[in-house]
């Protein structure tokens, strides 16, 4: 989401921050924090209002550039955001240094949230998901669909694209070299898996015409067919094939990561914060959103609510038919590690 939006660095609410009227009988506030542009637009039309609605309170908002800005705010004892939206090593990090507050779970309502998802102080809160999509007319019958057929040049020749992050690559190449789905984690936990994982994503470096650094980036390279099969986020492909390209994928193998809600250690609203957090989570808003932008609702309940059509349904990547199929992102393999991987990957991708 981060990387189509334009942000600021807040040390307190900015002269331009957004709120959100609330009703006559409004008591009180709550500040809420997102990545700003186009997505927070959604994000205030298909939830924020409707919740300062329901809640009878004043929902200003302001935009994150994502962990620092907790920290900054934490350590100069001017905590503005009682509700922030941030990626999930992030919140893990975050939990792990006590920066957080303890979500109120007499308050909000886990009902139809996978419990890897629920966290003492943290919760999740949308899931986006990278996929291997390819252009139809580049492949004479199916292209890749998996990323052994990924890597498989001599069977599926063209132009590749990936993400130009270390992030979710080094799955990739183990997925590519038969490492079963479930297992990934535990084989980059050892010094050999590590090893194993490098020299798979060696083979396919060489081969990469692009490695892109941002979603819109990705779209454009897929839609212009610079690139015939390449690793994004599935609503980018959504976007593209809307535009009248004619893409496939699937959310097998599928790298499926998730941004969660916290609430900053000394937030001014805790109380607000915490029922705000049960709005955004409900059955009904997620699904708002689901049908506003291709992001996959965290709440189950949102299929059942009548809003996400049936068809439209099948192709968010959190439906059920869909959600085991992909590879959720572990945030531990990042932590403390990420600065040491990134160097690594630049130099490998730079060769």
């Amino acid at each position: 989401m981060k990387d189509n939006v334009k942000l600021t660095l807040t040390m307190g609410l900015v002269a331009g921050s957004l709120a959100i009227a609330a009703p006559a009988y409004a008591e009180g506030e709550v500040v809420f924090a997102s990545w700003g542009g186009s997505f927070q637009d959604a994000l205030r039309s298909a939830m924020l209002e409707p919740a300062a609605s329901t809640l009878g309170v004043t929902v200003k908002e302001d935009t994150t550039n994502g962990i620092q800005d907790v920290r900054a705010q934490i350590t100069a004892g001017a905590v503005a955001w009682d509700v922030t939206e941030q990626d999930l090593p992030s919140c893990e990090t975050l939990s792990r240094e006590g920066k957080l507050e303890p979500i109120d779970y007499s308050i909000v309502d886990t009902t139809g949230i996978p419990e890897e998802l629920i966290h003492e102080n943290y919760i999740g809160f949308i899931n986006f998901t990278k996929v291997i999509a390819y252009r139809t007319d580049a492949f004479d019958g199916a292209g890749p669909s998996n990323w052994a057929e990924f890597w498989d040049l001599e069977n599926f020749p063209g132009n590749r694209g990936m993400h130009g992050k270390v992030n979710y690559n080094l799955e990739a190449a183990l997925m590519a070299d038969g490492v079963p789905m479930a297992e990934v984690y535990d084989v980059l936990a050892t010094d050999e898996g590590m090893a194993r994982a490098w020299a798979k994503l060696g083979e396919i470096a060489p081969e990469v015409t692009v490695w892109y650094r941002g979603g819109s980036q990705s779209a454009q390279l897929l839609r212009d067919g610079e690139v015939d099969v390449i690793h994004m986020g599935h609503n980018r492909v959504e976007s593209v094939i809307e535009s009248g390209i004619d893409v496939a994928y699937a959310f097998d193998g599928g790298t499926m990561d998730v941004d969660c809600l916290l609430v900053p250690k000394g937030a001014p609203n805790v109380e607000n914060a915490m029922r705000l957090i049960n709005e955004l989570l409900s059955a009904e808003a997620q699904a708002r959103l689901a049908v506003t932008m291709p992001l996959g609702p965290v709440n189950t309940g949102a299929f059942d609510t009548g809003i996400i059509s049936g068809e439209q349904a099948l192709s968010v990547n959190t439906h059920p038919s869909n959600y085991d199929k992909q590879l959720l992102v572990d945030p531990n393999f990042y932590i403390g590690q990420l600065g040491e991987l990134t160097e690594e990957f630049d130099t490998l991708i730079q060769q």
